[in-house]
């Protein structure tokens, strides 16, 4: 072409979620088999049955005229009085501060590249990593990020965020994920209180993806950012596909709160809803049918059935890691994930399932220095047919994997984990 069409930061833009199943499938190839995967949290992917109830209502609103066309730009009307009636409050938000979008990965990237350049959001590591390549992506270089603690349920190290925020006064927001992906720790309520501090102290926002509100196991509340964000300015994240099982609705929101009470801040939300008139509006149906969804009488069974199977699951997976040689897990309180650390992870192979893809494997090993716990990975898919994502993945410097708990069938999941953990024995 006559001019460079890539930018410079586009060898910033990652997504090892999706990634690693493109050597998977070629591996699947090479040896005429299955993978098991447990890289992506799509429960449907994993043989989980969408109830006849919600096939219904969708059925039903597929003949109602009105779901062709198009919504207010913010989102339909009963969607939003939903939402602000049932999962947000009218002391710091109102229905226009209520925003649809094509999932929450669209959000994301409204909220980021409408800052300017030099304005940096703070993201913990581990982190979802469309929230890291979007911040980097943004900014032009690598994402500034806090630690979340391994040796304390994963809690936010509270000091470095402030560290963070006091050093730099590019900083003018700080993410928090909670309940968290990929860790499945829910942040206790004094942790989240002392964000909300910090942030009023420096004069920042806050976004707190909160999609995975529901979702938390036997006994364990989430604390929710309008119930703490006093009159600091704050943007939640919200949508379907987590608690009700329809990722391909591409269906999530933010809840803006406190907009009145900054200038400055409310003029950037404006920003982001203008970007978003210039689409019109986001899919119209998963919207109208989002009160059907959550105000159907049998959904809190179903919601509850769900988070029972995936408690049950990382009840099992803790029990089986915990106690093996150089890996570290923490039992999740919530979400259906699991982080398994692999401690001191050396270089090392397994056997490959045959000769073509030990080949391969020689080849991807050898064309580029890799993250040991990115070889680990690829080994685990070309020994055993397991596909997990490494923990690096995520922005961190710890090694290990995430894997998922959405497996429909226990004697499979079973397996999986004793075949994880053959490969663990053997790898070291």
């Amino acid at each position: 072409m006559r001019q460079n069409l890539l930018r410079t930061e586009h060898s910033l833009l990652r997504y090892p979620i999706r990634e690693v199943v493109e050597i998977g499938k070629k591996f699947e190839k090479l040896a005429n088999f299955r993978m098991i995967w447990e890289n992506i949290g799509d429960p449907v992917a994993s043989g989980e049955e969408i109830p006849g109830w919600m096939k219904d209502i969708l059925a039903h609103h597929i003949s109602d005229t009105t779901t062709y066309g198009y919504t207010d730009s913010r989102g339909d009307i009963n969607a939003r009085k939903y939402v602000l009636e049932n999962f947000s409050s009218d002391k710091v938000c109102t229905l226009d501060d209520i925003l649809f979008f094509n999932g929450l990965g669209e959000a994301i990237n409204k909220i980021l590249n409408n800052l300017p350049k030099e304005a940096r959001v703070l993201v913990p590591s581990p982190t979802y990593p469309s929230h890291a390549t979007a911040e980097a992506m943004h900014a032009g270089c690598q994402f500034i990020s806090y630690s979340l603690d391994p040796e304390n349920n994963w809690e936010p190290n509270v000091e470095e965020i402030e560290n963070h925020v006091h050093y730099n006064e590019q900083i003018v927001a700080i993410l928090v994920i909670n309940p968290n992906n990929p860790t499945g720790s829910v942040y206790q309520r004094e942790t989240l209180e002392k964000i909300v501090a910090i942030a009023k102290k420096y004069d920042c926002f806050l976004i707190f993806d909160e999609i995975y509100h529901h979702m938390t196991f036997q006994d364990v509340k989430t604390t929710l950012l309008y119930e703490i964000i006093g009159d600091v300015p704050g943007i939640s994240m919200k949508g379907i596909s987590k608690d009700i099982p329809w990722p391909g609705s591409r269906c999530g929101w933010i809840e803006v709160y406190n907009a009145d009470k900054d200038e400055g801040f409310n003029d950037y939300i404006h920003v982001i809803l203008l970007a978003k008139m210039l689409e019109v509006c986001s899919t119209a149906l998963p919207q109208k049918i989002l009160p059907a969804l959550y105000g159907h009488e049998k959904y809190p069974a179903m919601l509850e059935a769900r988070i029972a199977k995936y408690q049950r699951r990382a009840d099992e997976a803790d029990a089986f890691f915990t106690g093996m040689s150089h890996v570290r897990v923490n039992k999740p309180k919530g979400v259906f994930y699991l982080v398994v650390e692999l401690l001191d992870l050396p270089y090392s192979t397994l056997v490959s399932k045959n000769k073509d893809i030990r080949l391969e494997l020689n080849r991807l090993e050898e064309a580029a220095a890799m993250k040991a716990d990115f070889q680990f990975a690829y080994e685990l898919m070309g020994a055993e047919g397991i596909c997990v994502v490494p923990l690096t993945g995520f922005g961190s410097d710890l090694t290990g994997f995430r894997m998922t708990l959405l497996q429909e069938d226990d004697a499979v999941f079973t397996d999986t984990l004793e075949r994880i953990g053959r490969a663990i024995n053997d790898y070291y």
